[in-house]
């Protein structure tokens, strides 16, 4: 009975978004999206403090002005990812299109032939990245993570799934992704989250500082040999719209280790956030590990010190 209560109240919100978001139009949503994120920098303390110390981290020569302008920026763009997923969530291809067109450059990458693993970060709308590529007629799989109950997952992954993107979780998703990229279809991963070294993640600098993330675009090139990289940023535009960013190729190369390559994925992934910083989910313990020789004061409250 109390999982069933869990699983009620944690769907309550998210079916009014569903029935309520996509009925209102771009504008209103825009000005909601507004009204929202500014309720939440002010009641999310916990979030708000610590975006303001991974920007200072990240961005310790910005002046205060510019730094406040990233920690608003950041809460506007999660809360436009979250509505949006509702707001489109019963959207043609024609009306996806019409708010999220593909570039000519991600086109010619979509239309070369062979396996694609495309690289993006929780910056700009990844959840509206994929559904554009896939509906401009490329098959692609992504991966989920578990939120909350068994059964909000699935629901809210039936949301994502509803214009043809497939959606697999996270426990067990190897499989999945190794028989889509030999069918030489296209996966789409996420490359800026946290992995401890125990459980498979590397030392990898990422924005300036070391971070253990997950090497799995690297992984997955090893093994499908003729699979490409490439790192992409669907950017948030004022006005409503999407704007595909030309992506960044990286080639494998022969015998490069699974380090150096994960590192320019990193490299590439930090590029563009260093370039569109207002659209980067800062509210994230990236940076949970201080290496040994790092001093300990620079570094975000929440990291802490290698054990010896």
């Amino acid at each position: 009975m109390t999982q069933y209560l869990i699983a009620k109240l944690q769907w309550l919100p998210i079916s009014l978004g569903y029935l309520f978001l996509p009925h209102l139009s771009r504008r209103l949503l825009l000005w909601l999206v507004r009204v929202v994120a500014s309720i939440g920098l002010l009641l999310d303390r916990k979030g708000r403090r610590l975006a303001v110390e991974n920007i200072q981290f990240v961005f310790p020569k910005l002046s205060a002005k510019r730094r406040h302008a990233i920690l608003v920026g950041c809460y506007r763009n999660i809360t436009r990812v979250l509505f949006d997923m509702f707001w489109f969530s019963r959207a043609d291809a024609a009306l996806v299109n019409r708010w999220a067109t593909l570039s000519p450059s991600w086109q010619s990458v979509l239309e070369q032939t062979g396996p694609k693993i495309i690289v993006t970060a929780h910056h700009g709308n990844w959840e509206m990245a994929g559904q554009s590529v896939v509906m401009h007629g490329f098959p692609l799989m992504s991966v989920g993570r578990p939120l909350g109950t068994e059964e909000t997952t699935r629901k809210l992954n039936a949301f994502r799934s509803r214009l043809g993107q497939e959606i697999v979780l996270s426990e067990g998703a190897v499989i999945p992704l190794l028989r889509t990229l030999r069918k030489g279809k296209n996966i789409a991963l996420l490359a800026d989250q946290h992995l401890w070294s125990k459980k498979g993640g590397l030392w990898t600098t990422f924005l300036g500082h070391p971070a253990q993330l997950a090497p799995t675009p690297a992984f997955f090139s090893q093994r499908i040999k003729d699979a490409r990289i490439f790192v992409a940023y669907l950017q948030a535009r004022p006005d409503g719209r999407y704007r595909a960013v030309p992506p960044i190729l990286i080639s494998r190369q022969e015998g490069e280790s699974i380090e150096a390559l994960t590192q320019r994925v990193a490299d590439a992934s930090s590029k563009l956030i260093r370039r569109f910083p207002t659209q980067w989910l800062f509210a994230y313990r990236l940076w949970r590990d201080i290496p040994k020789g790092e001093m300990v004061s620079r570094w975000p409250s929440y990291a802490k010190p290698l054990a010896e």
